[in-house]
């Protein structure tokens, strides 16, 4: 046995060349995974502000962003769970794409949003939000945290 595993030859299975190109797609995905992230946290940050909070950074922390959303679309302090519990998640996309549509005055419309938060998990909702020159007002979002 001893034998055989001295005249083995691992130079007929180099994969050296396949390893690296692994490893620079890998570090490629990173990169553009966290230049994604950080630019949803900005969105979010900048919907913060414009909702009027002072710790508008939580667009940057992971389900502190959650309980911060749920707060401006004024839902009860459990319905960030919603966010993380998978096909109901559905759900809360379209409930705060709706109540953020009525924040920033589209009322008429903020259905439309509910179904485009729904479609993209917010991402698109973030984006026009955070971008537009539309203001936030909360006294348009019905308060339903009792």
């Amino acid at each position: 046995m001893l034998t055989i595993l001295q005249s083995y030859d691992s130079s007929y299975y180099d994969n050296s060349g396949s390893a690296a190109a692994g490893a620079i797609f890998g570090i490629g995905m990173l990169f553009f995974y966290l230049v994604i992230y950080l630019f949803i946290g900005f969105c979010r940050y900048k919907v913060f502000k414009k909702a009027g909070r002072e710790d508008a950074w939580a667009g940057f922390v992971p389900v502190y962003n959650a309980i911060v959303l749920s707060q401006i679309i004024k839902k009860p302090s459990w319905f960030f769970i919603l966010f993380y519990v998978p096909l109901i998640s559905y759900y809360a996309w379209f409930v705060a794409g709706d109540k953020l549509g009525k924040g920033f005055g589209k009322g008429e419309n903020s259905t439309v949003w509910g179904i485009i938060g729904l479609l993209t998990g917010l991402f698109i909702n973030m984006i026009v939000h955070a971008f537009g020159s539309d203001q936030f007002d909360s006294s348009a979002v019905p308060d339903e945290t009792a």
